[in-house]
């Protein structure tokens, strides 16, 4: 049963990218015939065309995540069902039955969000000629002897030679090859995103580390005989080379201190934010506070480690694959505001749109659902963000935030 829902699911994803085959054409046909409730469903994604056309501006069709998430839905449909009024300003993409929610997921799996809002749309003021870009690949690196090279305007090619390491910057992203054997003393170098810049590099021992925006991280240009040790501060995902001989070792804003032989995870440590969170895709880490006498704890797959901004003691949560989909949204080139409050919406979009938010009449109380790409400019963000209680004003690079 479910293997004939994720081939229908399949089959509908084909048909709004038109690219059915004649045999695929028929068994769909079959299936909508077979039920007067199938119909209804794909009906209702049909009246979204509007929708697809704006959609299409912003983000390609993805065949597989559209057959994902729509299977998620089919597996739930059964009548239509009125959407519940929530008790706070929860947002609701595109749901005014149940069973729109399969044409909502179609729509936003693509990479954006419409909202719907009997309301009259709120006002967004934006300075005709000043348009905000979304953020891009780019970083700034801070050699041994303090020289900074700003790597967004640099093509392929050596851009420095650190302790017999060659620093060569390859397509968008920084790679140290070994240094020789003859290399004297260890040089630190240190990699800085900016506001609106993210940026890869694969250290000396081959570990691969993704650095989100106003992030940084501070690593030997060679590694010592006993251990692997970085430095970093706000959000970076490690894929970490496997060394048994040799441990790596993170400090985290010089608060928690993450060992790791071999693994892939992500931490999210923004001063602004109100814990230290590091989640576990797979190996093993353990994580500890920096200072005191707690002996940390050890993660296992599907887990996350919070450390409270001002505690010393770590809480581990499992994650599950929705939670991992949020988390390392950032490096997969999307925003997933799956469940989060404005103000956290608010704090991912100063960081990857460099501007200032500023609050003009308290937080209101909205939260959101859903994901759309990091590619898009602030203002067509906003474009889409208007339908909800929310009223914008935009001077230079602050956004005001104006609650009715």
């Amino acid at each position: 049963m479910t293997e004939n829902i994720d081939h229908i699911a399949g089959l509908i994803g084909k048909h709004l990218e038109n690219s059915l085959n004649a045999e695929e054409k028929n068994a769909l046909e079959e299936w909508l015939h077979s039920s007067d409730s199938n119909r209804l469903l794909f009906d209702e994604i049909n009246d979204q065309q509007q929708l697809t056309a704006n959609l299409q501006r912003f983000y390609a069709y993805d065949s597989d995540r559209i057959s994902r998430k729509i299977s998620e839905q089919v597996k739930e449909f059964k009548t239509p069902v009125t959407a519940p009024v929530p008790t706070v300003h929860r947002i609701h993409f595109l749901r005014r039955w149940r069973w729109t929610a399969a044409a909502a997921v179609l729509l936003l799996a693509g990479g954006t969000y419409f909202l719907v809002n009997k309301k009259e749309p709120a006002q967004v003021i934006v300075a005709a000629d000043h348009t905000i870009a979304p953020g891009k690949q780019g970083a700034i690196l801070t050699l041994a002897d303090g020289r900074e090279v700003v790597l967004d305007s640099m093509g392929n090619g050596v851009v420095a030679h650190q302790s017999g390491a060659s620093v060569v910057l390859k397509n968008g992203q920084l790679v140290y090859d070994p240094a020789n054997e003859n290399a004297s003393g260890i040089q630190y170098n240190q990699m800085t995103t900016p506001k609106g810049r993210q940026f890869r590099v694969t250290l000396p021992d081959g570990t691969k580390v993704w650095l989100n925006a106003a992030s940084s991280i501070r690593y030997p240009t060679a590694f010592a005989e006993n251990e692997r040790k970085v430095e970093v501060f706000g959000e970076a995902c490690f894929e970490v080379a496997k060394d048994a001989s040799k441990p790596f070792l993170v400090n985290v804003n010089n608060k928690a201190e993450i060992r790791v032989l071999g693994t892939l995870f992500n931490v999210n440590a923004y001063e602004n934010e109100e814990a230290i969170n590091t989640t576990l895709l797979n190996g093993s880490i353990k994580i500890a506070p920096a200072q005191g006498d707690n002996d940390g704890v050890i993660l296992k797959p599907g887990q996350q480690a919070r450390l409270g901004i001002n505690k010393k003691d770590v809480e581990i949560q499992g994650v599950n694959d929705e939670d991992v989909e949020k988390i390392m949204a950032w490096k997969n080139g999307l925003f997933n505001f799956e469940g989060a409050h404005l103000e956290e919406v608010m704090r991912q979009l100063e960081r990857w749109y460099n501007i200032d938010v500023v609050y003009e009449n308290g937080i209101p109380d909205i939260r959101f659902l859903g994901e759309m790409s990091r590619q898009i400019a602030l203002a067509d963000l906003l474009e889409i963000l208007r339908r909800t209680e929310v009223d914008f004003r935009v001077e230079g690079r602050k956004l005001i935030v104006l609650n009715k």
